[in-house]
């Protein structure tokens, strides 16, 4: 790794998404993004449904991420989420299936309201990454 990176790991329950040498970040952290550059003093944070950006010195990755956590320590940058779909997955049949679930799902608690606003979140991210807009 050349010392204008940092390692980058993004993580599911199911599988390391990702491995990379990324040169600057942009994490959805629940009180804002959070940029990161190299050499970043040491931070953690929960991340909110939004999207992930890591750009390493040849190509940048997006990803739609479901909450979380991020650390950045001793240059290494570790997100742990529940889901990662990257932005080449978003399709305009995914969006579909996702504002489909997002209507059907009922709205007579506060709990369920709740529910209801942060996939109405999910579908607004996915359309964001989406390549046709």
């Amino acid at each position: 790794m050349d010392e204008k990176a940092f390692h980058t790991s993004l993580v599911t329950p199911e599988q390391v998404v990702l491995e990379t040498d990324a040169i600057f970040a942009v994490v959805p952290a629940s009180d804002g993004l959070q940029g990161i550059l190299p050499y970043h003093a040491p931070l953690i944070s929960k991340m909110k449904i939004g999207i992930l950006k890591l750009e390493t010195h040849t190509e940048v990755h997006q990803f739609m991420v479901n909450g979380g956590y991020m650390q950045m320590k001793d240059n290494a940058l570790t997100i742990l989420t529940d889901e990662a779909i990257a932005e080449s997955a978003v399709t305009a049949d995914l969006i579909a299936a996702e504002q489909a679930k997002a209507d059907a799902l009922p709205e007579t608690t506060p709990e369920e309201v709740q529910a209801r606003k942060q996939a109405m979140v999910r579908v607004s991210v996915l359309k964001k990454l989406s390549p046709v807009q």
